[in-house]
């Protein structure tokens, strides 16, 4: 059984709890329901294994998802291996974004942090078996999505400096922005799963970039109060330039970009252009659950930027 910060009988009626919640998972029948009982499955894993510090519970509520846990339940039916699954991928989750928030703001708490949760992916890894070949391939995988952030400067740079980005620029930004789903978390599931092949790690990344383009919605102000790339400025600044967009009062930020119809037009073209992909690409029957949230994930999405112009 794998150990978490509870123990004893509270652990095993949280894990059996877990495990029956699973089994009643369906997708077939209606996405709304599963969606509910995802959310209500990451209620209860964040139970199971719930954070330390208010750094990580915030970190958390950013990036918790039950996905790949769910695949590997759907591919295996072990609830320890999704389990272990759940927690090893919570963690890279932890790490990747604690970095991401000290490249932004260059606070070295989060750097702290962040390598203090680097050596718990370490010791965690000792407890999957095949630690050799995931302790490898997870440290090469981080190496490579660390250019990321010299990328996201380098965005950064460019819109403070004015410059204007086409809709290719872009899709690659959001596309390299949501890359640690199939360069980092795939890796796992690839060591895991019996069915996975390289298709699904496209269909996570896919998948994980209709969210990125959420949370960039969602965070339009606070990414331009901070300067941070954000997909929906970087398509505003085509017929507006960053510097009025910045001199605008907190509340009016969002409507100033959203009432440019390139920032609504590029974006939903990427939504389109995602979904279409994706509908195109062949999964394991045991995991084509992910094309479902595909589509609700863009469909969702759509009708937020579709609303905003009513």
């Amino acid at each position: 059984m794998i150990e978490n910060n509870i123990s004893g009988s509270d652990n095993e009626c949280i894990i059996d709890e877990i495990s029956k919640m699973a089994e009643e998972l369906n997708f077939t029948d209606d996405i709304m329901t599963f969606v509910e009982q995802m959310i209500s499955l990451n209620n209860l894993l964040s139970t199971y294994d719930p954070p330390l510090s208010t750094t990580l519970r915030n970190i958390d509520e950013k990036a918790q998802n039950p996905t790949y846990f769910i695949a590997t339940y759907f591919d295996t039916k072990d609830i320890d291996q999704a389990l272990w699954v759940y927690r090893i991928v919570r963690l890279l989750a932890r790490y990747i974004l604690l970095s991401d928030r000290f490249f932004e703001i260059n606070n070295n708490e989060f750097a702290l942090e962040a390598k203090m949760v680097r050596t718990s992916i370490d010791e965690f890894l000792l407890t999957g078996g095949d630690q050799n070949h995931l302790n490898y391939s997870l440290d090469y995988s981080l190496k490579q999505f660390w250019t990321f952030w010299e990328f996201e400067q380098l965005i950064r740079n460019r819109t403070l400096g004015g410059y204007t980005f086409s809709y290719k620029e872009i899709r690659h930004f959001n596309l390299l922005k949501s890359s640690d789903a199939s360069i980092v978390y795939a890796r796992v599931l690839d060591a895991k799963l019996p069915s996975f092949n390289e298709n699904v790690a496209l269909v996570l990344h896919y998948n994980q970039a209709l969210l990125d383009l959420q949370d960039d919605w969602e965070d339009i102000e606070d990414d331009v109060q901070e300067d941070m790339p954000n997909a929906f400025v970087m398509a505003a600044v085509q017929d507006i330039s960053y510097d009025k967009i910045k001199s605008s009062t907190y509340e009016r930020i969002r409507n100033v970009v959203l009432d440019r119809s390139d920032s609504r037009a590029a974006n939903i073209g990427l939504v389109n252009e995602y979904q279409t992909s994706i509908r195109n690409i062949c999964i394991p029957d045991n995991l084509v659950f992910l094309k479902s949230l595909s589509d609700h994930f863009a469909d969702t999405l759509r009708g937020m930027i579709l609303s905003s112009a009513t």
